[in-house]
């Protein structure tokens, strides 16, 4: 096996994990049980998944050999598709008469492709990644006191992230051996800002670790939200130092699901609307709870790669 095969499989994990995350933070999110209280879990989860995501889009947006006009229009039409899927579905299916399609109000967690898009456009200008690494944290920062500034669009997400992904492009090969070997003193310092975290969770909204609007929308005080991006950045980029330097380089469970993890994460959010509304499933006890998540899992990677498989076979039929 390559270093290349054993890298690729790195990432596989990673996905594999940080879409396991996505789709348990996303569904606790919606439903929003009472039963207990998961301020403090989903803040945990939203530290790093998604800023990880972006920076391996980014990572493997440097190393594509697509052209950016093709980058974007596969993305585009995943995009349209799902905003489509998810308007028709909310409306048949969901009840929701009041369901409009707008292509640039993404459905959800379909945010994602908007500011990916985004980034493989602004990737083209970006010479320096070091000094637009600094450049886009400082924008960043700035625009969160913008109040024109929200979900429209993804704006406010396609700034926060873009640091993430200019970090993917910048990764070099010689990283992954020295995360790994400062791997003990990264869990120590990961777990010295989660229990930072956990001491002022009874203060933070869940909706700013979102990062999808201003510091107004979800703070009384603009300085607060601000100081939190703050904390956003340097604990996320800590733990994703982290999750690189004990990543398993070789194939495990986590390898299939991560391949899926495009697929996941398109089809998740109708799944967990289906269950929550059809299924017998409920969140008013832990355990309830656990297994709750346990079945949209179960069902959300089973429903994925079963397409993956039939969409193989389309294509083997037509070839």
């Amino acid at each position: 096996m390559t270093l290349i095969d054993k890298r690729n499989y790195l990432f596989d994990n990673l996905k594999g994990f940080l879409i396991i995350c996505v789709i348990i933070g996303n569904s606790l999110e919606y439903a929003n049980p009472t039963s207990i209280d998961l301020n403090y879990f989903i803040l945990f989860l939203y530290i790093f998944h998604m800023p990880l995501f972006a920076f391996i889009s980014g990572y493997f947006n440097i190393r594509s050999k697509r052209t950016t006009q093709e980058k974007v229009i596969s993305i585009l039409k995943i995009y349209l598709f799902a905003q489509i899927f998810y308007f028709l579905a909310n409306k048949l299916l969901f009840g929701d008469l009041n369901s409009k399609i707008n292509f640039f109000a993404p459905t959800w967690t379909m945010w994602y492709f908007i500011s990916l898009m985004s980034w493989y456009i602004i990737s083209d200008f970006i010479k320096n990644k070091k000094r637009w690494f600094i450049i886009s944290i400082l924008i960043s920062l700035y625009v969160g006191f913008d109040q024109s500034i929200g979900s429209y669009a993804s704006i406010s997400r396609t700034f926060f992230f873009l640091p993430y992904f200019i970090a993917g492009m910048g990764f070099k090969e010689e990283y992954f051996e020295k995360l790994r070997k400062y791997k003990y003193k990264l869990a120590i310092v990961s777990v010295v800002f989660f229990i930072i975290l956990y001491s002022v969770s009874d203060f933070v909204p869940v909706e700013l670790f979102f990062e999808y609007t201003n510091y107004s929308t979800y703070s009384d005080s603009s300085l607060f939200a601000f100081i939190i991006r703050i904390f956003h950045y340097i604990s996320s980029f800590v733990v994703i130092a982290f999750l690189i330097g004990v990543a398993p380089k070789t194939r495990t469970s986590l390898s299939k699901i991560g391949q899926a993890s495009l697929v996941l994460y398109v089809s998740h959010g109708f799944i967990i609307k289906l269950l929550y509304k059809y299924s017998p499933i409920n969140y008013s006890t832990p355990l309830n709870i656990l297994m709750a998540e346990l079945a949209i899992l179960i069902l959300t990677i089973t429903v994925s790669i079963l397409l993956i498989a039939l969409s193989s076979i389309i294509k083997k039929r037509k070839v």
